[in-house]
């Protein structure tokens, strides 16, 4: 199934990712700077099937970095129910 990453400006240098399945939204992925897009939606992408269980499962979701845990968390009405796979992870902007 393809999924579509909408951007929608929320301030000065963050973007929300909207995630879209068919036409219909089913979440967002974490906030982003404009030069983080790319590299978060190669993320989506390899994470695709397990966001698409988690809203076939329990609906619409959202995706936070949890620093106490050091891990993207998968939150659905702001409860954890699953994680980005650590091997999904891209390699960030400032290491490359």
């Amino acid at each position: 199934m393809e999924l579509r990453v909408g951007e929608e400006s929320i301030g000065k240098k963050l973007y929300r990712l909207q995630i879209f399945a068919h036409g219909s939204y089913i979440g967002e992925y974490e906030r982003s700077q404009a030069k983080h897009i790319e590299r978060k939606k190669r993320e989506i992408e390899c994470a695709k099937n397990l966001l698409l269980e988690i809203y076939q499962k329990r609906g619409e979701f959202c995706v936070r970095w949890d620093g106490k845990k050091r891990s993207k968390s998968i939150r659905v009405k702001n409860v954890e129910v699953a994680q980005i796979p650590r091997e999904y992870w891209q390699k960030p902007t400032w290491k490359n």
